[in-house]
């Protein structure tokens, strides 16, 4: 069997109305200011919202365009990256590995929502989208999952890698 692969990003179209909402709402109390009478370019105030709203878009773009989630298995065991943050893929072993499935469950109910999540139930989260993922219990005890798109390709990589 090949190496499983696969990348994901934030590319949700919900994700993109919420930035043109963003963006809109954040223009709003700049053409507020600026219809003002006595509006000054130079002023502060102006200033200050207007570098306000250029990093509040920038951070948005950011987290749409940047973030990606590598995962990887093969004969070695399982490997993921969460880029930019890691770009290098981090290896778990299978000799590390307790257990290991394709499993549903609640982004939001479980790990509180999408992206590098934390529970202290359920353990680690990355996802990027939907609501499928690689869950893995290492034999420290740690849980990670980690979100696929690919959930029958992820769990025949398993099935084949994991002897």
């Amino acid at each position: 069997m090949k190496t499983f692969y696969e990348e994901q990003q934030f590319n949700q179209s919900w994700l993109k109305v919420l930035f043109i909402f963003i963006l809109v709402v954040s223009l709003i109390p700049l053409i507020i200011f600026m219809n003002q009478e006595n509006f000054d370019t130079n002023s502060e105030e102006l200033w200050l919202l207007f570098i306000t709203n250029t990093l509040l878009v920038f951070l948005f773009l950011f987290l749409i365009w940047v973030l990606k989630l590598k995962i990887k298995i093969d004969t070695h065991g399982i490997h993921y990256a969460f880029s930019p943050f890691r770009n290098s893929l981090k290896t778990i072993t299978w000799r590390e590995i307790k257990s290991c499935e394709v499993v549903s469950y609640s982004p939001i109910g479980d790990y509180g929502g999408w992206g590098y999540r934390i529970s202290f139930r359920q353990g680690r989260a990355l996802n990027v989208k939907g609501n499928k993922g690689i869950k893995i219990e290492l034999l420290s005890g740690k849980k990670l999952l980690l979100g696929t798109q690919k959930p029958i390709e992820a769990q025949e990589a398993i099935a084949y890698f994991k002897k």
